[in-house]
């Protein structure tokens, strides 16, 4: 009976340990959850931000004079634009290729 009853609160011991490892990785779960949401949240504003009224998201396609751009927007329509001398015009350093590409203006 002694016998028995030692082993059961071995197993009950053992069993307490893993319920606080399980713990403590549920806890790190939680917080990794909490953080790709709050990054995710994140992302979603910029996009909204960019996508909102007057803006339109778009790729230079060449420098025509200092201040002067022609830009391929995302639905089609090419334009001419402006940048503004206080804008630093530079090109994206994730863009590939030569002239072409993304630019910040």
């Amino acid at each position: 009976m002694a016998d028995t009853r030692e082993k059961a609160l071995q197993d009950y011991r053992k069993k307490l340990l893993e319920h606080k490892e399980v713990d403590g990785r549920l806890k790190e779960l939680r917080e990794q959850l909490r953080e790709q949401t709050k990054q995710y949240e994140k992302s979603e504003n910029d996009l909204k931000a960019l996508q909102s009224v007057g803006q339109i998201v778009g790729e230079v396609l060449k420098q025509l004079t200092e201040e002067k751009f022609i830009v391929k927007a995302t639905n089609g329509p090419r334009y001419v634009v402006g940048c503004r001398r206080q804008v630093s015009a530079h090109h994206d350093p994730h863009s590939q290729g030569g002239d072409t590409g993304q630019r910040i203006v």
